[in-house]
């Protein structure tokens, strides 16, 4: 007697074994991506959160003084909390900045992202520059004047 084509029950069952472990390992790879990118997006936030407080002390009319602050702030709809230390650095008027940011209801001991940055006093009480950046003839630049050359007529004669 001669067996009909087909495949067993067991074999089936193999393929299927098969098929669902595959299945499992890309669903968990896509769920890893999906978790990195999250973390990766808010780790790229507290960095700017953090760039703009370190921005804002090098922009104040006076430098910062030597402590730790803290503030919350909303950015991008989520909520944030920064820890902002200053001490003072070896060079006289120079203060370094390290700023912690992390999420408000995330561990204290935990931050995201942590930047740091440098103000001096020099930078910070620096008048305009009252040299004349413009060159040209009959300045102290003494460059020579622009040249220019003719251009092409366009359009349909006359």
């Amino acid at each position: 007697m001669r067996r009909a084509g087909g495949f067993t029950l067991i074999e089936v069952l193999v393929a299927l074994a098969i098929a669902a472990l595959g299945l499992a390992a890309a669903l968990s790879v896509v769920t890893n991506s999906a978790r990195n990118a999250g973390y990766f997006r808010d780790r790229t936030f507290a960095s700017w959160i953090a760039q703009n407080k370190i921005t804002e002390a090098r922009l104040a009319s006076t430098m910062p003084s030597v402590d730790k602050t803290t503030g919350d702030l909303d950015y991008a709809g989520q909520k944030w909390k920064w820890e902002q230390a200053v001490t003072q650095t070896e060079v006289p008027g120079m203060r370094r900045i390290d700023v912690s940011v992390r999420q408000a209801d995330a561990d204290a001991a935990a931050p995201i992202a942590t930047v740091s940055g440098f103000v001096g006093r020099t930078a910070q009480a620096a008048q305009p520059s009252g040299t004349s950046w413009d060159v040209g003839p009959g300045t102290a630049g003494g460059a020579p004047p622009p040249t220019t050359t003719p251009q092409p007529q366009t359009g349909l004669p006359k």
